[in-house]
């Protein structure tokens, strides 16, 4: 159980959070990168449409030629 003052500090972290725009996380490693991330957010901006709304087709589009890998 947390006690006052632990609440307090999740409800700071929680609001900042909300301000930022959301969490994030740390990806598990190695980190494996297929799509150009950018370009397809640049991409659905110009036409409208969120990134989960595109074809098999367009995301092809984004696909890097070898996948970026961070260890």
């Amino acid at each position: 159980m947390l006690n006052n003052e632990a609440l307090g500090s999740w409800d700071a972290l929680d609001a900042a959070a909300v301000k930022a725009g959301g969490y994030l996380a740390t990806p598990k490693r190695p980190l494996t990168i297929e799509h150009d991330y950018r370009a397809m957010s640049n991409y659905c901006t110009k036409k409208g449409i969120e990134p989960v709304d595109l074809t098999d087709d367009e995301m092809k589009m984004f696909e890097y030629a070898k996948p970026l890998v961070y260890a």
